[in-house]
């Protein structure tokens, strides 16, 4: 009887438990405010072929190491020419505004740049320029009219007196890529030897470039097979939104404007930009749906760690609280179309 009894209550708490289990990874419910087929037609998106470059891509990268190598071996020698794109130049320089000396504009220790390379850090174009053929020893005074504009606040909209100082000028000494450089240099007997090692060093930042630009020519082709007939107000003004901000804080810091900066990165205008970021998102929306893609409780919260960093935040219930779980599923399952997309894609490399 007593065993009886212990087999039942184990079975109803073997039960309770595998309710439990199934409650906490339930299906979680998505809603959208829009029927994504009234916008979207589906096209082709398994097997769409693209040929990724990896070679171009790897010696592109190996180049660039080649070249900082290069730059961390070039030696200065003083000439008393004027001073040219690539010189190594001490410049020091003193304000004026008002008949005092502006202090947060001056540096009486001085500048050590690379002309053509290396700014002031004045954020004024005229005085940069001012520097190119100026010899050790030669100074220039240039009035400045600051715009209102002038990232420093203090002096915005004032008329500043500038006294550039030269006070070396010295020309570079740029090795040459021989085999003698590179075995005196890292010990590799042939110039081969060393840009294998610089490839082998490089493997995980080559690999992410190839998925990227992967990720980024199966996307384009992509969007050429869907059709998508007109835009979610909602959707476009959450786009927005978030690319004002995201965009906004690298167009700030690199003191460019939104459309300055896509257009530097992307080759599209900000309008042009939210504009394909709300194209992708739809498509990807209307994959979802095809194929009926969802998200259950564990694979979120196993994931959201993850994610959160991902997109810029080491805390994930700081994540939550900006935009909240409804947003994050969505997105969630956004990238898990796009993998989808990847993963099925029939991709050649050269």
């Amino acid at each position: 009887m007593r065993k009886n009894f212990f087999r039942k209550a184990s079975i109803v708490l073997l039960s309770a438990t595998m309710l439990m289990a199934t409650a906490c990874n339930k299906e979680i419910e998505v809603k959208y405010d829009y029927n994504v087929n009234d916008y979207v037609q589906l096209g082709k998106y398994e097997d769409i072929a693209v040929t990724v470059d990896k070679t171009s891509i790897e010696n592109q990268l190996i180049d660039d190491k080649i070249v900082e190598d290069i730059e961390n071996n070039t030696t200065y020698s003083e000439v008393s020419r004027g001073a040219v794109d690539g010189d190594q130049i001490l410049v020091t320089y003193v304000a004026t505004s008002s008949g005092s000396q502006s202090t947060g504009l001056s540096n009486t220790d001085g500048v050590t740049m690379i002309l053509g390379k290396d700014k002031l850090g004045l954020d004024i174009e005229e005085l940069d320029e001012a520097l190119y053929g100026m010899k050790a020893g030669e100074t220039k005074v240039m009035v400045i009219d600051l715009p209102e504009t002038y990232s420093n606040t203090v002096y915005a909209g004032t008329k500043v007196v500038f006294e550039l100082t030269m006070q070396t000028v010295s020309q570079p000494n740029v090795p040459m890529l021989t085999n003698a450089y590179v075995k005196e240099t890292f010990g590799y007997d042939t110039i081969e030897e060393y840009r294998q090692s610089i490839k082998e060093s490089l493997e995980t930042d080559i690999n992410s470039k190839v998925e990227n630009k992967i990720q980024e020519d199966v996307l384009s082709s992509l969007q050429d097979t869907f059709k998508i007939s007109s835009y979610p107000d909602s959707l476009m003004e959450e786009t927005r939104s978030r690319l004002e901000t995201s965009i906004g804080f690298y167009a700030d810091f690199s003191k460019l404007s939104k459309d300055e900066y896509c257009q530097k990165q992307y080759g599209l205008s900000f309008d042009d930009f939210v504009k394909k970021s709300a194209t992708q998102q739809l498509i990807m929306e209307a994959i979802v749906k095809d194929r009926n893609m969802t998200m259950r409780e564990y694979d979120y919260k196993g994931s959201l760690d993850d994610f959160a960093a991902d997109n810029g935040y080491s805390n994930a219930d700081t994540f939550v609280e900006k935009y909240g779980k409804d947003k994050i599923v969505k997105a969630m399952l956004v990238q898990k179309a796009q993998d989808y997309v990847i993963e099925h894609a029939n991709i050649s490399y050269k």
